[in-house]
């Protein structure tokens, strides 16, 4: 057997002496983790869906298995938007080619940030094992720290290699600028509202939080001094112009009297090799008129008038019957996001169907006996257009949000093949939850917003 002086006994002593200790030390800290703190928590509110100037309020609830120590509670609402620009630098261009990906550039901006404390504990104190509620109530800004949108020029004029912050992520004070709806079109191009409950714990154990989304329906900014604010009876709108040629069985040349139809010319009815028959050119325009001047509530149905002219000059005079149908209508509400720089080119464009028919046969009256017959078809095809689903008009730095009406409308004459006219009008989408900046309050509300059921299809989380 080898021989061990004393001095290496000592020291082989000492090196398993300490690792019997990291051996207990080790079993003590998996026996904590084992048995460590367990805290359920959990966040409800009273509408997941809210409006600029309301109230989020309803209760916070954790379960703690033992006594324990907490610092404070904490209920913080959120919202943010990212938006997405373009900054120019000397780096990012190479050879004469750019990338896209160097120019892009994401912009994080600030809406509102509140924190209110439910609870602050004493020192050392714990709370006792068990359930726990504490209610809460927090209101919902109408207007957003955020008015980078006001230094747009500021924003384009900047210096190269400059990076953008939010004006909201430096001032705590409200501008005059609403608070956006939440929106998502891309990971790039969002607006999110959330509900944070936190619970601070004492000492090394970490703290624990839980989030739920909240969806917020902003306010329209309104005068009550002009009267015209929400005058139903002042129309918007726009036309569109076509001439559409007919191939009339029915007629022949002898049933044509001056003053009557338009016809083709001889270089027309050779190159279609017809027979004599009678064809015919008959200007048509369509109108889309949108009432309250062109502005519509997501909470209320569209109100839209649609005509359809056909310029007949005395068209009575043909010996023959004239017959006009309704074959077809489509109408849908397009959602453009495109940069305030360049509102001509949308980024992105969805489309919401709102109401279509292929199939109608439906024949038409006219509205008077003029030379130029006039047919009212709204009342006659649909009852109401449902806009719920369209999320409300806005606009943000490098960001904005607008809608068109579209109708297609599809019609024959005397038998013909269909022939199809459409037509593009602006509208102003809006909330319907108005504030008076001439009394700097809410107007009562036009709907009740439990009874709302917002579905915003555009909205995504992160």
């Amino acid at each position: 057997m080898a021989y061990i002086p004393p001095t290496g006994l000592c020291l082989l002593s000492t090196l398993l002496s300490l690792l019997s200790r990291q051996q207990q030390n080790y079993k003590t800290l998996k026996g904590m983790a084992r048995h460590k703190n367990k805290t359920q928590l959990s966040i409800s509110v009273d509408n997941p869906i809210v409006t600029a100037g309301s109230l989020v309020s309803r209760i916070v609830e954790f379960e703690l298995d033992r006594p324990t120590i907490i610092d404070a509670i904490k209920v913080r609402f959120r919202g943010i938007s990212m938006t997405t620009g373009l900054r120019y630098s000397a780096l990012s261009s190479y050879r004469g080619y750019t990338s896209p990906d160097q120019l892009k550039e994401r912009l994080l901006h600030i809406h509102v940030d509140i924190a209110t404390v439910l609870f602050a504990g004493p020192r050392d104190a714990a709370l006792p094992a068990g359930q726990h509620s504490l209610p809460f109530i927090v209101e919902v800004p109408v207007f957003s720290r955020c008015d980078c949108v006001t230094h747009l020029e500021e924003y384009r004029h900047r210096q190269q290699g400059l990076s953008w912050t939010c004006t909201g992520a430096i001032s705590k004070t409200v501008g005059n600028i609403p608070l956006p709806p939440s929106f998502g079109d891309s990971r790039d191009r969002y607006v999110r509202y959330e509900i944070m409950a936190l619970v601070e714990r004492a000492g090394s154990l970490e703290n624990i939080s839980i989030v739920r989304p909240v969806t917020v329906i902003p306010v329209t900014l309104i005068h009550s001094s002009e009267l015209v604010w929400n005058d139903l009876s002042r129309l918007a709108g726009r036309t569109s112009n076509d001439t559409f040629t007919f191939s009339i069985k029915k007629f022949r040349q002898i049933n044509f009297q001056d003053g009557t139809l338009r016809q083709c010319n001889s270089m027309f009815r050779s190159f279609t090799m017809s027979q004599p028959k009678g064809h015919v050119q008959i200007p048509t325009k369509l109108e889309v008129n949108v009432a309250n001047d062109g502005q519509a509530s997501i909470m209320e149905p569209l109100r839209v008038q649609i005509h359809i002219l056909f310029r007949v000059n005395k068209i009575l005079r043909i010996h023959g019957p004239v017959d006009f149908k309704l074959s077809s209508m489509r109408v849908a509400m397009k959602s453009f996001t495109s940069r305030l720089t360049n509102i001509e080119r949308p980024m992105s464009v969805t489309k919401n169907i709102l109401y279509q028919a292929d199939v109608l046969d439906m024949p038409l009256r006219a509205d008077s006996d003029s030379d130029s017959l006039r047919f009212r078809l709204d009342p006659h095809v649909f009852a109401d257009l449902d806009i719920s689903k369209i999320v409300p008009g806005f606009y943000l730095l490098n960001l904005y949000y607008y809608h068109e009406l579209e109708v297609a409308v599809g019609f024959s004459f005397n038998g013909s093949s269909n022939r199809i006219i459409e037509c593009v009008c602006p509208v102003k989408i809006v909330s319907g939850v108005d504030y008076d900046l001439d009394m700097e309050r809410l107007m009562p509300p036009r709907y009740n917003i439990r009874e709302v059921r917002f579905k915003a299809e555009n909205i995504i989380t992160l």
